[in-house]
């Protein structure tokens, strides 16, 4: 377990950066990211997607968090590809974001 700490409280992490989190900047001002969610982090505030927070553990689980800006609205749906002879995802969820860029 990391060594909590005050040092980045500002940007609401508890423990010191180990080799597997980074300081970075995607626009919204410095946060401390899981190295290997920076390239998804990245991407989806690039696209106009805000995330605020998310977790990376390879033996765990993970998460991440979107922020449901005013123009940004979310569907969960069954999956039915009607218009597809592909059948595999059939009676899947599926989570639909919409947003304006």
């Amino acid at each position: 377990m990391e060594k909590e700490t005050e040092k980045y409280r500002y940007c609401n992490h508890y423990h010191e950066i180990g080799e597997n989190h980074e300081l970075v900047d995607l626009g919204n001002g410095k946060f401390v990211a899981n190295k290997e969610a920076i390239p998804l982090l990245k991407a989806l505030n690039e696209i106009g997607l805000r995330t605020r927070t998310h977790h990376i553990d390879k033996e765990k689980y993970a998460f991440v968090s979107i922020l449901l800006d005013k123009d940004v609205d979310i569907e969960i749906k069954t999956v039915n590809e009607i218009d597809s002879t592909r059948t595999k995802y059939n009676g899947l969820k599926e989570l639909v974001i919409n947003w304006k860029k």
